[in-house]
C-alpha cells in the first residue's frame, strides 16, 4: 500500500539547477544523507529552543525566519505563489501538519526527550495505514503488513516503558506528540484529497505563511511570555537550524527524492531517523537511555521495514 505521496509534479530540471554537474545518483545519495542527519537533528532542536523561549514564540520566531527563506527558493527554483481558491485551500490543509502538528510537537518537548519525539513521529505511516485500511477504505494490508505493524506498536509500548518497572515519561507530553503525529497525519491527506498538483515548494511557502499567521494569531495569548531577553547562542542556532534546514532545506530534498527513489527506499528515512535522534539526544543532550528503550527502538525499526517492504517485480 502507499503512504507516500508519488505524483510527479516537479520537472528534474526545476528541482535539481543546483546540482547540474553532479552525478544524479551521487546528488541522490547526497539529499537522502542530509534528509536524515536533519531530521534526526531537528526534535533536539525544538528541544533547546523550549528550555529557553515559550514554546509558542520559538514557534513565531522560527516561521519568520523560514519564510524569507522559502521565498528565495521561490525565486531561485522560478516559482511564483499561486493565489486561486484551490490553493489557498490546499495551503490551508498543508498548514494544519505545519501549525498544528508543530504547536502540539513543541509543547511536548517541555516534556518528553528528543529521542522520543523522533520515535513517536517515525510511526506516521504506521497510523496513516490505518486511517487509509479502516477510515477511508481505499487500501488493504498484507499479511507481512499486519506483521511488521503489530511489531512496531510493540516496540513503540517498550520505548514509552509500557509495562516496565522504570516508566519515567510524562503521559502528558506523549499525549501532545500523539496528537501531533496524528495532525500531521491527516494533513497529508487533507492536501492530497484538495488535489491542488502544485509545485512542492509553492505548497510549502504557502503553508509557511498561513502557519505564522497562525502563530501571529496565537501569541496574544501569550504576551506574559514573550522573551525580555535575546536568547542564548545554543538557542539562537537551534532556531535558525529550524527555520533553514528543517523548515526549508530538507523539505526540498525530500520532494526530490519522493520523485527519484521507490517508497520503500524513502521510507528508510522513517527508520533511520529516530535512531540518529536517540543517539543526538543522549550524546548531546545527556538525555536517559535504558535496555527497554534500545530494544523497543530496534523492535520498531525493524516493524516499519516489514511495513513498508515492497517486492520488485522481476523482469520478464
Amino acid at each position: 500500500m502507499s503512504q507516500l505521496p508519488e505524483k510527479n509534479f516537479i520537472s528534474s530540471t526545476q528541482i535539481q539547477p543546483a546540482v547540474a554537474l553532479v552525478s544524479p545518483r551521487l546528488a541522490t545519495v547526497g539529499q537522502f544523507i542530509a534528509v536524515v542527519l536533519i531530521w534526526s537533528f531537528t526534535p533536539l532542536a525544538a528541544v533547546l529552543t523550549v528550555h529557553e523561549i515559550h514554546w509558542a514564540w520559538g514557534l513565531f520566531f522560527r516561521f519568520s525566519i523560514a519564510i524569507p527563506l522559502a521565498l528565495i527558493c521561490l525565486f531561485y527554483f522560478r516559482q511564483k505563489l499561486i493565489l486561486t481558491p484551490q490553493a489557498l485551500i490546499s495551503y490551508s490543509a498543508g498548514a494544519v501538519g505545519l501549525f498544528g502538528s508543530m504547536t502540539f510537537c513543541y509543547m511536548g518537548a517541555t516534556r518528553v526527550s528528543s529521542g522520543m519525539i523522533s520515535i513517536i513521529y517515525g510511526t506516521a505511516p504506521l497510523w496513516s495505514g490505518l486511517i487509509a485500511v479502516f477510515i477511508l477504505k481505499r487500501e488493504h494490508f498484507l499479511k507481512r503488513q499486519w506483521y511488521g505493524l503489530t511489531l512496531a506498536l510493540f516496540g513503540l509500548s517498550l520505548t514509552l516503558g509500557i509495562g516496565t518497572d522504570d516508566i519515567q515519561l510524562d503521559s502528558l507530553g506523549v499525549l501532545y506528540e500523539m496528537i501531533a503525529v496524528l495532525l500531521y497525519v491527516f494533513s497529508m491527506f487533507a492536501v492530497a484529497k484538495v488535489g491542488a498538483e502544485i509545485h512542492p515548494i509553492i505548497q510549502t511557502t504557502g503553508s509557511t505563511l498561513v502557519s505564522w499567521f497562525g502563530y501571529l494569531c496565537l501569541l496574544p495569548f501569550f504576551l506574559t511570555e514573550a522573551p525580555t531577553q535575546l536568547p542564548s547562542l545554543q538557542t539562537s542556532l537551534a532556531l535558525l537550524y529550524s527555520a533553514l534546514f528543517s523548515s526549508v532545506l530538507a523539505m526540498i530534498f525530500y520532494f526530490h527524492l519522493i520523485q527519484k527513489l521507490n517508497p520503500t527506499t524513502v521510507m528508510l528515512i522513517t527508520i533511520l531517523t529516530p535512531v540518529f535522534a536517540t543517539c543526538w539526544g543522549i550524546w548531546f543532550n545527556h538525555e536517559p537511555v535504558s535496555s527497554h528503550l534500545v530494544i523497543g527502538l530496534m523492535l520498531l525499526c525493524f516493524g516499519l521495514f516489514l511495513y513498508a517492504y515492497r517486492n520488485r517485480p522481476r523482469p520478464q
